[in-house]
């Protein structure tokens, strides 16, 4: 049996790791034997392609969340990020200041409300409510 493995593992059909007689996921010893489990293959890596061809792709890079950054990381990009606020007659609890300005994120789970995060012109306090 194992010579016909040797000579059909030898073709370009031969797909790595799997076994050229019925395409199952070969097992290696330390010897380099390669073992079928199913069809009973008993043969050497040696007849294996002395080069394999491999394809690497690579994902575009991905943005880290705001939630993941540090709170000095946070206040630059909520300085720098223009986030579009608006203002609301809500007392501040810290300073009770009546106008308080305020944003909403979407942070959690689509089926949950969204975050606002709400900031006081007067004292900086900054509090968030999930909606």
């Amino acid at each position: 049996m194992s010579t016909s493995a040797s000579s059909s593992a030898s073709s370009s059909t031969f797909r790595f790791p799997f076994c050229p007689s019925c395409g199952t996921h070969v097992n290696f010893t330390s010897t380099g034997s390669l073992i079928c489990p199913c069809c009973d293959l008993n043969s050497n890596l040696s007849v294996l392609p002395q080069t394999l061809t491999t394809k690497t792709s690579k994902s575009k890079p991905t943005v880290q969340p705001m939630w993941s950054k540090s709170d000095a990381e946070q206040a630059r990009a909520k300085e720098s990020s223009g986030l579009n606020r608006q203002t609301i007659e809500e007392s501040c609890p810290k300073c009770d200041h009546p106008e308080v300005a305020f944003y909403t994120l979407q942070l959690r789970s689509v089926d949950e409300g969204q975050t606002a995060f709400y900031d006081c012109p007067n004292c900086q306090h900054t509090w968030s409510v999930n909606n």
